[in-house]
């Protein structure tokens, strides 16, 4: 009772205690959120005042902070709209403007910051706020300061702002806050005082008449009753014993009835059960247990346990003297339990799980319960059986998922590739990850269908050879999958170096309608090896199908990147993939130090060939001129149509003189061509040619191409069909006499 008192008061005087404790953490958070948000405010107004003071107006030549009569009056505004100190200081901590008052300060180092915070922020840009405490103020003032930036990361100063109001505002919130909660605690404490008083008073009446029940109780006494009829909660806690005295007396009825039930339940539970006594007699056994055992009850009940119960271990030896469940149970007095195999008079045996449980008894004593488990072990050798099909499964599918994954990265890696010989090698070093020790290749189609050549390879054997016709392969015909090797009656592909006992698969790679060539397959020991095709048939085909549709879209890509280069009338390069050559060919000849000649021709009275015999013919002049062109070209010259009939010629390495020979010749081939169309002859091309060089003639593109412009007008000038290159007049390289040529200044 006293002890239930205490509590009671402690817990109101806790209440009252944390009422006061909860608000004393709300004024402190609150104190703490208010400077936050003066702090956050004024740093918000100094970073405006910053951005004002480097800011450069259209109609001010400089801005405020280079301006010193126009700062010092744009503090003076600021300081009589806020009251609130306004100090603007260089990067040397020089001050500036001072608000007014204090203007004996301005060109005085600021030196109230201890910490020295107004150092940090112009080296660091990050705004700090800190306490001004000097002689010169009469009290601490609360200050943060601000960089002066002119540009992104250049700091040329700071701008230190009070916000000493905002913190005195908060503070008087605060007081009157306290005032607030001291009150509240104190009616708080009254309240639970008062509380305290009327609890213990309830408490007192019906604690007594509870414990007076309770003892009675605890005699023996099951007619005990309350009888406390009131309608608190003590009233409740006595209509509750009551009724639990009555149940008690009434379950003490049922125990006899609950004994013969629980025999029952001992007579007809499945479990065999046992009681042997301490000296190791058989004392009851139950029809289950005599069931398990295979003896009759009566030839069991009073017997020696060893002589009806002959029990032996899991793999069915004999169990040694002292190991048995039973033996140990009635040795220690404990718990024992294991499996154990019951051997029956024909000679079974059977799992049970022998469970003996010490008797609560002066003599000793034992429950044996035995649980028959044979139709769980035979359960168990099915599941087992079971997991094995299911690890066999799970390693397929782990298999599976590994080459599934590798078939994602081929696939990323193919669509990567820009070209078939980066394709082609990552085939070739993929490969053997897919297919372990098999050799293959991968053949891919011509692009006039009429031959099939080796690209990649890998392993150690190679049966088929490196070229050969698309008939010689059954795949290609057929369109499908073939397979041939010992014991099997499909032919051979000619295209096969040997018809021993080796067996291949030939798979044609076919995507988007089209049979781009086929993956070749070798297996040497194929006689040996029956299914060494089924076992990667899955992951043939899902390599046939990833390498497929990537080589599919490189050659797509391939087109798609020679339409946008090549004039589809002459085949020649156009002039944007000239332009693009030229200027990376100008910075390695730069750098190299080689020169490099273009040649501007344009084929003369070109508008008459149209007009005359039409623009077929024209077309077909064109044509003609692109193919002199490229059969008068080396390897490392480009040539393009340049637009219309003007075609052009960028020659790396090249002199301006041996460009001019070149160009003399190119003119003499193009005059030698004799073209008819539709029966009627075209007449005589002829061609004029301007030639300019790098670097004597320019140093960029544009200035070589204007220069073999220029050229090329001057010789339409001079009357068409000749050679004008932009050679100096001192050169004597160059013979000025030569038919067909003239030389312009360069």
């Amino acid at each position: 009772m006293v002890r239930i008192r205490t509590q009671i008061t402690a817990t109101l005087l806790s209440a009252a205690a944390l009422i006061g404790v909860v608000g004393a953490v709300a004024i402190l958070s609150q104190m703490s959120l208010t400077r936050s948000a003066a702090l956050a405010e004024a740093t918000s107004v100094a970073r405006q005042l910053a951005d004002a003071v480097a800011f450069k107006t259209a109609d001010a030549p400089r801005p405020l902070f280079e301006r010193p009569e126009a700062l010092r009056e744009f503090v003076r505004l600021q300081h009589s709209d806020s009251q609130r100190d306004l100090v603007v200081v260089d990067r040397d901590r020089t001050i500036l403007a001072d608000v007014p008052g204090e203007e004996q300060n301005v060109g005085k180092s600021f030196g109230h910051d201890h910490g020295n915070e107004v150092g940090r922020v112009i080296e660091g840009s990050q705004p700090l706020a800190f306490v001004e405490d000097s002689a010169d103020v009469p009290e601490p003032i609360n200050l943060v300061a601000v960089p002066i930036e002119s540009a992104p990361g250049k700091i040329i100063g700071a701008v230190l702002f009070e916000y000493t109001p905002l913190l005195r505002a908060a503070h008087d919130r605060t007081n009157a806050m306290l005032w607030l909660v001291g009150l509240s605690t104190a009616a708080a404490m009254l309240i639970a005082a008062f509380s305290a008083f009327l609890l213990l008073n309830r408490f007192g009446t019906g604690l007594s008449g509870l414990n007076r029940g309770i003892e009675a109780l605890a005699r023996g006494d099951s007619g005990a009753r309350i009888g406390h009829a009131s309608g608190d909660e003590f009233g409740q806690l006595a209509k509750g014993f009551d009724t639990m005295a009555a149940d008690l007396e009434a379950s003490r009825r049922q125990l006899v009835d609950q004994k013969a039930y629980i025999e029952d339940i001992v007579r007809t539970v499945a479990e065999g059960i046992a009681v042997i006594d301490g000296d190791g007699r058989v004392v009851t056994v139950n029809p289950a247990a005599a069931d398990i055992a295979g003896r009759h009850a009566s030839k069991i009940e009073g017997q020696d346990w060893r002589s009806v119960l002959d029990m032996r271990g899991q793999t069915g030896d004999r169990l040694g003297t002292g190991a048995s469940p039973v033996e140990l149970a009635l040795a220690t007095g404990r718990r024992h339990q294991s499996e154990v195999r019951l051997v029956k008079p024909d000679g079974a045996q059977l799992p049970v799980i022998a469970s003996c449980n010490p008797l609560n008894r002066a003599d000793g004593g034992i429950v044996l319960t035995l649980s028959d488990i044979s139709e769980l072990r035979s359960a168990e050798r099915a599941v087992n059986d079971r997991a094995e099909e299911l690890a066999v499964l799970n390693r397929e599918l782990r298999e599976t998922s590994e080459a599934t994954n590798r078939l994602v990265k081929l696939g990323e890696l193919l669509q990567a590739c820009v070209t078939f010989q980066e394709a082609f090698s990552v085939v070739g070093s993929a490969m053997p990850d897919f297919f372990g020790g098999l050799s293959g290749t991968v053949h891919l189609t011509s692009a006039s269908r009429n031959l099939v050549e080796e690209m990649a390879h890998w392993g150690e054997v190679r049966s088929s050879v490196g070229q050969f016709a698309p008939e010689d392969c059954w795949a290609l015909r057929r369109g499908q999958e073939h397979v041939a090797g010992p014991g099997m009656l499909t032919p051979r592909c000619n295209h096969i170096t040997e018809n021993g006992g080796r067996g291949y698969v030939c798979m044609p790679l076919a995507a988007q309608g089209e049979t781009l060539g086929i993956v070749h397959l070798t297996e040497p020991n194929a006689a040996d090896r029956p299914d060494w095709l089924a076992e990667r048939r899955q992951v043939l085909r899902g390599v046939v199908d990833t390498l497929a549709l990537a080589l599919a879209n490189l050659r797509l890509r391939e087109t798609l990147r020679q339409q946008s280069i090549r004039d589809p009338n002459t085949g020649l390069y156009n002039r944007r993939y000239l332009e693009e050559t030229s200027s990376r060919e100008l910075r390695r000849l730069e750098r190299s130090g080689q020169p490099m000649a273009v040649i501007m021709l344009d084929v003369d009275h070109f508008k008459q060939f149209n007009d005359t015999f039409g623009h077929e013919a024209g077309d077909l002049v064109l044509k003609q001129v692109a193919s002199t062109l490229l059969d008068h070209a080396r390897e490392s010259d480009v040539v393009s149509r340049y637009g219309g009939e003007e075609f052009a010629v960028m020659m790396p390495g090249t002199s301006l003189v041996d460009a001019a020979e070149r160009a003399e010749a190119l003119r003499k081939a193009v005059k030698q061509l004799h073209l008819a169309h539709r029966g009627r002859t075209l007449g005589t091309i002829t061609a004029s040619f301007g030639v300019s060089a790098f670097p004597e003639l320019g140093a960029s593109w544009t200035e070589i191409v204007n220069a073999a412009d220029r050229s090329l007008y001057q010789a339409k000038a001079d009357g068409r069909d000749r050679v004008v290159a932009g050679l100096r007049k001192t050169d004597p390289d160059w013979d000025l006499s030569t038919p067909g040529r003239s030389a312009a200044e360069g």
